[in-house]
């Protein structure tokens, strides 16, 4: 009859059983570790593209990162799994940032798909080219990016070689891509035929045919990066383009 009953209880809320921690119950706040160790396994897994056990070095930095989102979270932030997501995240990128410079390597060869070799010749010329390649610091998004444009006929090889060199040329790509991010009617076109609505926007932007079929590739990875959640490179494009990326 207890269980019965304990059912009918209404429970704390993800959200407030951490309000709590925060006023001090730190019993509560070993006991949801302890719950969302899954969750936090899940996050560096998938953002490492690799399993994730316990006894990993980075399982201890998600570890870390999630009890400084316990912290750090107040309701203004939203969900508090979305946020405790970002910071995992962040501390993660952070700590690859950290050992790259330790060992004076760009993590290159990584960018690699097992499906792609011609990545590797070609990622190897990023950190010389001018355009957002230039500035990545992460294998991990630019990895995810190489495999999400694979559906558009899109390469890291078209980017690095044909990418916009001129920043004009390339401030005008990302307002095209974003116009289509931000318009759904567009977006969702372009996701189902994996092809830019070209026609519509001639029309919408009073550009020329020329302008849109020159960086088309390029603007297809703007519009991808921005419909996804590869902070690392929203970033870049906010910074390099000072652009604010919602």
């Amino acid at each position: 009859m207890t269980k019965l009953l304990s059912i009918f209880k209404k429970k704390k809320t993800l959200e407030e059983r951490v309000k709590d921690i925060q006023s001090g119950n730190e019993e509560d706040r070993n006991n949801l570790i302890q719950e969302y160790m899954p969750f936090i396994k899940k996050v560096l897994s998938n953002q490492l593209k690799r399993y994730i056990e316990a006894e990993d070095e980075a399982f201890s930095i998600g570890l870390v990162a999630f009890n400084e989102a316990i912290e750090k979270y107040n309701e203004k932030k939203g969900n508090f799994l979305t946020f405790s997501s970002m910071v995992i995240k962040s501390r993660m990128i952070d700590q690859l940032r950290s050992d790259s410079r330790r060992s004076n390597e760009v993590y290159i060869s990584q960018l690699q798909s097992d499906d792609d070799n011609d990545n590797y010749n070609y990622a190897e010329s990023i950190m010389a080219i001018e355009g957002f390649e230039s500035e990545i610091e992460t294998k991990l998004d630019i990895k995810t990016l190489v495999h999400n444009m694979q559906e558009y006929g899109v390469s890291l090889k078209d980017l690095v070689n044909n990418g916009p060199k001129h920043k004009d040329t390339r401030d005008k790509a990302i307002d095209i891509g974003t116009y289509v991010f931000e318009n759904l009617h567009l977006k969702e076109k372009f996701l189902k035929t994996k092809n830019l609505p070209t026609g519509q926007l001639m029309k919408d932007l009073n550009i020329s045919k020329k302008v849109v079929q020159r960086s088309r590739k390029f603007i297809i990875a703007i519009i991808l990066i921005l419909d996804s959640d590869l902070d690392t490179l929203k970033e870049y494009i906010s910074h390099d383009e000072r652009r604010e990326i919602k």
